[in-house]
């Protein structure tokens, strides 16, 4: 099952492509995004299934006042940034690179082979992506060499297409790197280009464990990992006091639980905070009776136990099948769910289904920038400028876009972002790296670059931290805020990267 990743309202904080999730209705190994741009990527569970967010990556551009002839987007500006080595004599520096142009991979959704299973789709993204190219080689593009794109779309039912995109582009077209999501929740796509081929690959979402089997910088995204998610949770919590005097238990599943050992334990430990029984649950595909009865059991210890605080891993633990029977055996427990997309679109469907009490009511969570914020955002209104100069085309903000007739939201807006951030993030990472790029002078630049400017306020780039966004804020679900009931801040957005 996916996990689940942070972002607002379908593009919130961990860069929400704006998600594609993908609900499983019988297609196996198929995940699906929330319908109606709720957020997607690591995108989560609801009834039938888990929705796995297929988060995507917020865009990022300058937020200055543009300069007549001068760069539009920080991707553009980024050639401003270079090293005090200076751009010196370029020359065929590395696979894919040669002394005037770096080959690059994008790979996008192909939104047709899952259009039964959602109302929305990104739009033509090649010719997205490639006003942006242009822009970017128009002003210089990384140290005087122009980007070469490659496109690729897959079908994010299974990883086959992913694997072959894969090996097409590292082993046929032998690119530099590749940009874009090889949708695939065990792993194996990003780990075939990033591992297998070493190829640096810019993702979105991706899990640490796989970032930490790939060469050190070889596996970055705008986003966010699910370990480091629930690592900002739980500092968000502390601020506040919020498990000060609380027994803690935590929930999740098989395919998660490795997370729950080796990064939410030890924040409780740390804390010294009282711990119930810790529970596990089997889950396979759609079936969670199994997992529901196990659930019974652990619900009757953590009464006995005092438990007053309920940890949820996962997409998978925040489903309403098992919300639902929590809040039932224990209506005063605190639920706290670091996979925020699942929780907001279960929470929802409560509402709409005239649940009361909502059982997701008082459940806290992190995420970043609702897409509303994101929209608002000068950096991404300078994205919007470059994309509608260069296209022609009048970009519709996330609060203004309706379904066409065929009732399918064309969220141009939000492949706009993801394009222009995940640009930004290549080259700045790039220009550090200097006139000889080199996998090698890559990961030293990715090392030593710290900062960096996304969209979202705060974001870095160091050893050992290959996810960017830092940018979040504690998060309470309220049936009766806005129109279906939905998360509100609680806190400010804040730089989570300590």
């Amino acid at each position: 099952m996916g996990r689940a990743r942070a972002g607002w309202a379908a593009g919130g904080n961990a860069r929400r492509h704006v998600c594609v999730g993908i609900l499983r209705k019988g297609a196996p190994g198929l995940d699906l995004g929330v319908k109606g741009g709720q957020m997607i990527r690591s995108r989560l569970a609801t009834q039938v299934a888990v929705l796995v967010v297929v988060g995507t990556s917020l865009v990022a551009c300058s937020s200055s006042a543009k300069k007549a002839g001068g760069p539009t987007t920080i991707a553009a500006a980024a050639a401003t940034t270079s090293t005090s080595t200076g751009p010196g004599a370029l020359t065929a520096s590395f696979r894919g690179v040669t002394a005037t142009t770096i080959k690059v991979g994008f790979v996008n959704i192909d939104y047709t082979c899952i259009k039964q299973f959602v109302d929305y789709n990104f739009g033509n993204q090649p010719a997205i992506d490639q006003v942006f190219i242009d822009d970017l080689n128009a002003h210089g593009g990384i140290l005087g060499r122009k980007i070469v794109p490659v496109y690729k779309s897959i079908c994010p039912i299974g990883n086959t297409t992913s694997l072959a995109v894969c090996t097409s582009l590292t082993e046929d077209d032998k690119v530099f790197a590749v940009m874009g999501l090889l949708y695939d929740i065990t792993g194996d796509a990003d780990l075939c280009v990033a591992r297998d081929h070493q190829t640096i690959l810019n993702s979105f979402l991706p899990r640490q464990k796989f970032i930490s089997e790939a060469p050190p910088a070889l596996l970055v995204s705008t986003d966010i990992t699910t370990e480091r998610l629930a690592t900002v949770l739980f500092n968000l919590l502390k601020s506040q006091g919020t498990l000060t005097g609380k027994k803690v238990a935590t929930l999740t599943d098989t395919s998660t639980a490795d997370e729950v050992a080796g990064v939410v334990k030890p924040a409780l430990d740390s804390a010294g905070l009282a711990q119930g029984s810790p529970a596990v649950l089997t889950i396979n595909g759609s079936d969670t009776s199994a997992a529901q009865s196990q659930l019974d059991s652990f619900i009757e210890r953590w009464k006995s136990e005092g438990v007053n605080a309920i940890w949820l891993d996962g997409g998978d633990a925040s489903g309403k099948q098992f919300v639902e029977k929590i809040k039932a055996a224990m209506p005063g427990v605190l639920l706290l769910a670091d996979e925020f997309p699942g929780a907001q679109q279960a929470g929802q469907d409560e509402t709409a289904a005239g649940k009361k009490p909502n059982p997701y009511d008082g459940m806290l969570s992190a995420t970043g920038q609702t897409e509303s914020e994101e929209w608002q955002n000068p950096r991404l209104q300078q994205c919007v400028k470059t994309y509608e100069t260069g296209s022609g085309q009048q970009v519709i903000g996330p609060d203004d876009l309706k379904p066409g007739p065929d009732g399918v939201r064309v969220r141009v807006w939000a492949a706009v972002r993801d394009i222009c951030n995940q640009l930004a993030l290549f080259k700045q990472i790039a220009v550090k790296a200097g006139p000889n790029l080199t996998n090698d002078t890559w990961r030293q630049a990715a090392d030593t670059i710290g900062e960096i400017q996304l969209v979202d306020p705060y974001a870095s780039i160091h050893a050992g931290k290959y996810d960017a966004t830092d940018a979040f804020r504690l998060v309470v679900f309220d049936s009766t805020y806005g129109p279906k009931g939905d998360f509100k801040p609680l806190t400010p957005i804040e730089d989570a990267s300590k």
